[in-house]
């Protein structure tokens, strides 16, 4: 998941601002940049606590049919170890406590730099279903470091004693579902929180690969089939969002819905 090297902070007049929170200064489709704001498309908006590194999640709403789990809000240490930080909450949910650390440690690694077409875009690379690939440290318009996908951080959940359920096809309904459970899906989107057309590379074995600029991985933790919102933490800033229902759906759709489950084994 995409970090820029400087996120952006707004000031007004003499007012002091809690947070500042930047959209990723990009798009996909047209190149151009956002201005930074807390609001985003679809009615989503975000909140933080910018004195505690850690806080906990919203509790319940009393709306019917809304479920919120305590899940805790925590920033990601590295520039795209999105995947790890996402998996930590998660499993924090089922009260299993690993450091974002350790689960990044415990992917397999294929640091190696791509092959880039005529036209600037990878040909050949790593193959994201079996290690992550790149530098965790790296920046991904510049090829330099990408992600992970849902097979690695499936084996890393059950490696520190939880259940994971991963697969592409995920819908809302069926994370609503898996909340209503007491757990936790960690989804594949991008970072501006929209829908886009994925590109694709090839493999070191041949394995077709897609992919997007911004690769973003979330732990969803609420839903409100009353208010119509999805409630997730982004750990790329360390806040918690409520994203409208309908434009969550939409930027599962970048991935095929991309996602895990993650459940206690107990």
């Amino acid at each position: 998941m995409i970090r820029l090297r400087r996120p952006a902070t707004v000031a007004v007049g003499l007012l002091t601002l809690a947070a500042a929170i930047a959209l990723p200064l990009w798009t996909l489709a047209d190149g151009t940049t956002s201005q930074a704001i807390a609001q985003f498309p679809g009615g989503s908006t975000a909140s933080t606590s910018p004195t505690a590194p850690v806080t906990t999640a919203t509790p319940a709403s009393t709306n019917v049919g809304a479920v919120y789990l305590p899940g805790p809000i925590i920033k990601q240490d590295l520039a795209l170890d999105c995947e790890a930080a996402a998996l930590e909450v998660a499993l924090a949910v089922q009260h299993i406590e690993v450091p974002q650390d350790r689960i990044y440690a415990s992917l397999p690694q294929d640091p190696r730099s791509p092959d880039l077409g005529s036209d600037g875009y990878p040909v050949r690379w790593g193959d994201p279903y079996k290690a992550f690939v790149g530098d965790v440290n790296g920046y991904e318009p510049d090829f330099t470091g990408y992600g992970v996908y849902y097979p690695p951080i499936v084996a890393a959940a059950q490696r520190y004693g939880a259940v994971a359920d991963g697969h592409t096809g995920w819908t809302v309904a069926a994370i609503a579902a898996q909340l209503r459970l007491g757990n936790s899906v960690v989804v594949w989107l991008t970072s501006d929180f929209k829908a886009h057309v994925p590109r694709s590379w090839t493999a070191w074995d041949g394995t077709r690969v897609q992919w997007a600029i911004g690769e973003h991985a979330v732990p969803v933790i609420g839903y409100d089939p009353v208010q119509n919102t999805v409630t997730f933490v982004d750990v790329l800033y360390g806040v918690q969002r409520t994203m409208n229902t309908q434009a969550f759906a939409a930027a599962l759709t970048t991935f095929g819905g991309m996602g895990i489950a993650v459940s206690s084994a107990h």
